[in-house]
């Protein structure tokens, strides 16, 4: 049976056989917290709408539709300031970028590939390359790009390391090499990035019904000034408390929007990212490598662990591997679950190889 490779599975065996073990061979995986995924997802389903040229209405209620009901595990509160800051970030991103030139040629376009020996040109029948690029992009001065759309933490300025460890970011130099495999003729990588907002929402005064902020004493009476009216200040010596509650969501939802137009630049950012013909031959070398050595690991049995303080402190398998877990006799440990699919990135991607099934796009892209 022919296996996938992905850039997931070379990131996980290149940072430690055993875990790659876990994860691909036995398909045990951690239940985690889907915060993060849940809210990466519906900015990328917004951010796909509006690739395929429908309207931010649309792309805000597709937002809105993962978010249709809240789980018995979440605050409501916290569900809708979440809710909120996805389409904040939309609403940002659309007048962020609206005046752009760049056309999508392509959104959310899988592959699955044969995997070829660089020296012989000769594909192995026992992996396949695959993936799902996040489009395919015209450039202002028609070049044709792979466009690779992230929502991130890190700094975006121009300086920043980031951009610097794109240069050789195997991702992405990936997606060049199927996009130009699959005929688009790319020249180069769109990188687009959301940085995660670092602002939060905050308690704002109580106010009365005329507006007025309100400032309680020790006994819970409205404390007034001289001239007997509300108070707008509190103050801790004479027991004053400014009563303040949660920002609604809205309330957040408008902060954030105003930080995102006041500065747009650090939410927000595109670089051109490069790939020689070079960089791609070489990495055709390195991935018939490492798939070999991935059939050295599995026709041995061999998995071998890497032990450091980089890798093991942020490994979910690192009590599983101390405590000598075996997944064959031993059930299935706390907060983890077996899985069919390996590959759940992948459940859209189309079996096969891309043949002449992309003339039609492929015309339009020319």
């Amino acid at each position: 049976m022919t296996q996938l490779l992905t850039h997931s599975r070379i990131q996980s065996f290149k940072a430690c056989r055993r875990r790659n073990w876990f994860e691909y061979q036995v398909g045990l995986r951690q239940q985690v917290d889907g915060r993060a995924l849940r809210m990466g997802s519906a900015y990328h389903l917004g951010l796909e709408q509006l690739g395929n040229g429908r309207p931010l209405e649309v792309a805000l209620d597709s937002v809105e539709s993962c978010y249709a009901v809240v789980p018995n595990t979440c605050d409501t509160l916290d569900w809708n300031y979440e809710r909120v800051t996805v389409l904040t970030l939309l609403r940002g991103y659309q007048w962020r970028w609206e005046q752009s030139a760049i056309t999508h040629i392509e959104t959310e376009l899988s592959f699955r590939l044969p995997l070829i020996n660089p020296e012989t040109d000769r594909p192995t029948p026992l992996f396949d390359l695959a993936g799902k690029i996040d489009g395919i992009v015209k450039l202002e001065d028609n070049r044709l790009a792979v466009s690779e759309q992230k929502t991130l933490s890190d700094p975006l300025d121009s300086d920043a390391e980031l951009w610097r460890r794109l240069r050789i970011d195997h991702q992405i130099t990936m997606y060049v090499l199927a996009a130009r495999r699959l005929g688009y003729s790319v020249a180069c990588v769109l990188y687009d990035v959301t940085r995660k907002p670092t602002i939060q929402p905050t308690a704002v005064p109580v106010l009365d019904s005329d507006g007025m902020k309100v400032v309680l004493d020790e006994t819970g009476a409205r404390v007034l000034t001289a001239q007997k009216k509300p108070r707008q200040t509190g103050d801790t010596a004479k027991g004053y408390v400014l009563q303040t509650e949660p920002m609604t969501p809205d309330q957040w939802g408008e902060k954030l929007l105003a930080d995102i137009y006041a500065r747009p630049e650090y939410y927000f950012a595109r670089n051109e990212i490069p790939r020689l013909d070079s960089d791609l031959r070489e990495y055709e070398y390195e991935l018939w490598s490492i798939q070999q050595t991935i059939r050295e690991a599995d026709k041995t049995g061999r998995w071998y662990r890497t032990c450091s303080r980089d890798t093991c402190k942020y490994c979910p398998y690192f009590n599983l591997c101390t405590t000598g877990y075996n997944p064959e006799s031993d059930p299935c440990p706390e907060g983890f679950v077996f899985v069919d699919n390996v590959h759940p990135e992948l459940e859209e991607t189309t079996s096969g190889y891309a043949t002449e099934a992309n003339d039609a796009r492929l015309a339009a892209a020319q």
